[in-house]
């Protein structure tokens, strides 16, 4: 039998509310989502005391999350972990974060993944910084929070063969020196910079320069046109699904969909695309179970870190 399913069904959760003021509950998720990324969290500049930090357009405490939180730690309850995007496409975040502001900015970040029990924190890098800045963010969150707290950056897919890039750092050169405090990489197939679909961007992810190990690269997508450019639809995603596990067995990174609230296929119904996302990649073990493929979870390029986990 092959090993357990263990590829990630990744889910941004940044829009809370529908147009109509309706609470969007993460609750229908649960059994189908292996982590839930809260988005996205800010630091603002010349801001003092809880308002250096932001999720979205408000402080973690502002009344606007009360229904937010209580289903959060529902969700964890049940097996899925929670972590918080910091960044994304808004500049300024990580300009807070350099060493001669540090000390000012991080401490009320830190304060915030404590408040709220996070589970990890993806970087999502959108603008230029320095391979010693990520460096830094990234060392101090596992020194202060251990080897559990889930630690992954966003790149674009053309960042991880040395081409497009929205970060300023090389994030290979990054995976050769940091990759034991780097859980796995959720990368951007979308947008200009790559996609999914067909699976061969991906493949060559995995082939560049001994770069990252399958096991530790999460597809993002787009779950809606209305997200971005370079939505694909469901129906290519699970194509390139199936076939990575015939690639590379049960254990490669999985996808990731951004975002949660308009996912399609089924209007009103968003969390139906990562069940269908969770369900077919079950149906394609058993499909592989039952013609005697042995293929297993992928193996690694090199030996795995102590800090690794699904």
């Amino acid at each position: 039998m092959l090993p357990a399913v263990a590829n990630r069904v990744v889910v941004y959760y940044q829009t809370h509310y529908f147009r109509d003021g309706t609470f969007v509950s993460p609750l229908p998720l649960i059994g189908y989502v292996t982590h839930l990324i809260l988005a996205a969290f800010h630091l603002n500049m010349f801001h003092i005391g809880p308002d250096i930090v932001h999720l979205n357009d408000f402080m973690p405490s502002d009344p606007y999350f009360y229904p937010l939180w209580p289903e959060i730690n529902m969700v964890q309850g049940n097996g899925t972990k929670v972590l918080g995007m910091l960044g994304g496409a808004a500049p300024g975040t990580y300009e807070c974060l350099v060493d001669s502001l540090f000390d000012i900015y991080y401490p009320p970040l830190a304060e915030v993944i404590r408040t709220y029990n996070l589970d990890g924190m993806d970087l999502d890098v959108e603008q230029a910084l320095s391979p010693q800045t990520i460096q830094r963010i990234i060392r101090t969150l596992k020194a202060d929070f251990g080897d559990d707290f889930i630690i992954t950056l966003a790149p674009v897919a053309s960042a991880l063969t040395r081409q497009g890039n929205l970060s300023g750092f090389d994030y290979i050169d990054l995976e050769h020196e940091m990759g034991d405090y780097i859980d796995w990489y959720n990368v951007q197939f979308y947008s200009g910079f790559g996609s999914f679909f067909p699976e061969d961007q991906y493949i060559d992810i995995i082939e560049y320069d001994q770069g990252i190990d399958a096991s530790r690269v999460t597809a993002t997508v787009l779950t809606n046109p209305d997200n971005g450019g370079g939505y694909i639809d469901i129906s290519a995603v699970l194509h390139s699904i199936r076939n990575l596990m015939e690639e590379f067995g049960t254990g490669w990174g999985g996808v990731g969909g951004w975002e949660y609230f308009n996912s399609l296929p089924v209007v009103d119904e968003p969390w139906a695309w990562a069940e269908t996302v969770h369900d077919v990649m079950h149906e394609q073990k058993r499909v592989m179970e039952a013609r005697g493929d042995p293929k297993g979870a992928v193996e690694r390029k090199r030996v795995a870190s102590r800090f690794f986990k699904y």
